[in-house]
């Protein structure tokens, strides 16, 4: 598997990851609540960004190396008035969005990419720094900041619902 489409792939089994548990939260969390209104205000630390913000960066991270792949603006959400519906949706469509990525454009690894941070001097970097040293660990901050939300509202999840990814290789491990 080529370097850029390896990054796809674990962005797109960590977001499935992410959108098992917030099936699992929609499900067990506060059911008499439709709307998951406490989920959607829920925050670590008063400095911090609530849930939808968390799923919507980890979300994000991907959107933006499609975007640089394809040369596409990345689609914006309003994150102000998702629904627990629409990030769940959100989710789902940026999975399906990587799935979709049929070209890898191994290319990008190697040419410069510039990197904007506001307030910042614009950084150059190579396309596959812009993915180790941005993107992926941005990548892991929201969708483990969006994993402790969820358990610290009462989810009961674990270390094995965070490495769901691993059980197809556990299950071929154990066939064998």
């Amino acid at each position: 598997m080529t370097i850029v489409k390896r990054n796809l792939d674990i962005y797109r089994t960590r977001l499935i990851t992410l959108q098992n548990i917030l099936g699992r939260a929609e499900a067990e969390l506060v059911p008499e609540d439709p709307e998951k209104t406490a989920l959607l205000t829920a925050r670590l630390a008063e400095d911090m960004l609530p849930l939808p913000n968390q799923v919507w960066f980890a979300c994000r991270q991907a959107e933006l190396l499609l975007g640089k792949l394809n040369d596409t603006p990345v689609k914006e959400f309003e994150v102000d008035t998702a629904s627990f519906a629409d990030l769940q949706a959100l989710v789902a469509e940026t999975i399906s969005r990587i799935e979709a990525q049929a070209d890898a454009k191994e290319s990008f690894a190697e040419a410069k990419t510039p990197l904007e941070l506001p307030g910042m001097p614009t950084l150059s970097m190579t396309g596959q720094d812009y993915i180790d040293e941005w993107l992926t660990p941005n990548f892991y901050f929201h969708l483990v900041t969006a994993y402790d939300i969820l358990r610290a509202e009462g989810l009961a999840i674990g270390k094995a619902d965070y490495l769901s990814h691993l059980r197809p290789l556990l299950a071929a491990a154990m066939a064998s």
